[in-house]
C-alpha cells in the first residue's frame, strides 16, 4: 500500500511542471533583443498609427498562435514572429517584422497592427482598425491589409457591384436629361463603329498634346495665362463627359442585340442600357470571382480591361463624330435611280371609262340682268 501511494504521488510530481510549462507565456525577447526593438517601437509611438503600442515587456519573441476555442486577453504582441488568431482575443494584436494572420473561426475584438508585415484576415473577423505600416523613415507608411479566402472575394464583389450602380444611375440620368443627345452617339456608333473606334485611339493618343497646345496659345497673353487653369478643367470635365457620353453609347449598342422593339423609346433606352451595362461589367464580376486564383484572376482582369477600353474607345469616338450627341451621323447607302415613268399606272385598253367629275351648271342670266 505504501508502494501504491509513493508511485502515484511521483506520476503527479511527473506530470504537474509538464502541465505548467504547456501553458506558459513565451519567453521574453533577450536584451540584445529589447535593444534592437526598443528604437524601433518608439519611432512607430510617435506616430499615429503606434499610439496603442504596448510597452516592450508585454512583446514575446517568435512566432505566437491562439489556438482554437481559447480566450485571451489583449493586448497580444510579438515580435520577429507572426501572430496567427484561431480562438478570441479580448484586445489589440501586434506583430513587429511579421504577420497578423486571424484564421477561419478566429476574432480579434480590437484593432490588428503589423510593423513590417501584414495583416491578413482569412475567414476571421476583425472588430477594430486593421493596419500595415512600416515603421523606418520620417513618417509611417500605411498599406492596405490583404484580404483572402471569402473576404477577398466579397470585397473584390463589392467594388464591381458599387461600379454597376454608380453606372447606372449616371446612364439614368443622361437618359432622362439628354435622351436626343444619347441617341445620336448611338447611331453614330452602330452606323461606323470601326471608324469611330479608330477615330476614339486617336482621340486618346491626342488628348494630352492638345491639351499642351491649348496652354501655349493662351499663355501668349497675360489674359490667356489667367485663363489656364480654367481652360484646364473645362478641359477635363469635357473629355469625361464624352467618355461618360460614349461609354453609355456602348452599353446602348451592346443592349439593343438583347432588348426587342418596344412602343416606348425612353423604356427601351433605359433597358438597353441596364442590359448593356450588365454585359458589359460580366467580365469584371467572373475577376471578382476569381480573385484568389493568380493566374485565373489575371486573365479574367486582362479580358475585362481590353473589353472595357475596347467599348469606350468606340464610344469617345463615336460622341466626337457627333460632336457630343448635337449632329446625328447617318449612313449613306447608294439606291437605284427610279423610273421616270415608274409613278405612273398602265391604263386599261378595255373596261370601265371613267366618269368625270360633275360640275355646277352656270345659270343662264335674263335680259334684263344682262341690260343692266
Amino acid at each position: 500500500m505504501r508502494r501504491v501511494l509513493m508511485a502515484a504521488v511521483a506520476l503527479v510530481a511527473i506530470g504537474g511542471p509538464s502541465r505548467v510549462h504547456a501553458q506558459q507565456a513565451p519567453v521574453p525577447p533577450s536584451a540584445a533583443a529589447r535593444d534592437s526593438l526598443t528604437p524601433i517601437l518608439d519611432s512607430v509611438r510617435a506616430t499615429s498609427a503606434g499610439r496603442a503600442l504596448p510597452s516592450i515587456d508585454r512583446f514575446t519573441w517568435g512566432d505566437l498562435s491562439i489556438p482554437a476555442g481559447e480566450t485571451v486577453a489583449g493586448p497580444v504582441a510579438a515580435a520577429r514572429g507572426t501572430v496567427n488568431v484561431r480562438g478570441l482575443v479580448n484586445g489589440d494584436v501586434f506583430a513587429v517584422g511579421g504577420d497578423v494572420v486571424v484564421h477561419a473561426g478566429g476574432e480579434v475584438t480590437g484593432s490588428a497592427l503589423a510593423l513590417q508585415g501584414k495583416v491578413i484576415v482569412n475567414g476571421g473577423r476583425v472588430g477594430g482598425e486593421m493596419r500595415a505600416v512600416a515603421p523606418f523613415g520620417a513618417a509611417a507608411a500605411q498599406a492596405e491589409p490583404r484580404l483572402t479566402g471569402s473576404a477577398a472575394v466579397m470585397h473584390a464583389l463589392k467594388i464591381s457591384a458599387g461600379w454597376l450602380v454608380v453606372v447606372l444611375l449616371v446612364g439614368l440620368g443622361v437618359i432622362v436629361f439628354s435622351g436626343a443627345q444619347l441617341e445620336a452617339v448611338v447611331q453614330a456608333l452602330e452606323n461606323r463603329f470601326s471608324t469611330a473606334f479608330f477615330v476614339g485611339v486617336a482621340a486618346q493618343v491626342g488628348a494630352v498634346p492638345l491639351l499642351v497646345l491649348l496652354c501655349l496659345t493662351l499663355a501668349i497673353t497675360i489674359v490667356g495665362i489667367l485663363l489656364i487653369p480654367f481652360a484646364v478643367v473645362a478641359y477635363i470635365l469635357g473629355v469625361a463627359g464624352l467618355i461618360t457620353l460614349g461609354a453609355l453609347a456602348a452599353a446602348s449598342v451592346a443592349g439593343h442585340a438583347v432588348v426587342r422593339e418596344g412602343r416606348n423609346v425612353r423604356v427601351r433606352a433605359m433597358r438597353s442600357m441596364v442590359t448593356g451595362t450588365l454585359l458589359l461589367m460580366l467580365p469584371w464580376l467572373a475577376s471578382a470571382l476569381l480573385v484568389n486564383s493568380p493566374w485565373g484572376g489575371m486573365l479574367a482582369r486582362i479580358v475585362a480591361v481590353a473589353i472595357t477600353w475596347v467599348a469606350a474607345s468606340a464610344g469617345l469616338g463615336a460622341a466626337l463624330m457627333a460632336r457630343g450627341g448635337v449632329r446625328r451621323v447617318h449612313l449613306h447607302v447608294g439606291h437605284a435611280p427610279a423610273s421616270p415613268a415608274g409613278w405612273q399606272t398602265p391604263t386599261p385598253i378595255g373596261g370601265i371609262v371613267a366618269a368625270r367629275r360633275p360640275t355646277a351648271t352656270p345659270t343662264p342670266s335674263s335680259p334684263n340682268s344682262a341690260a343692266h
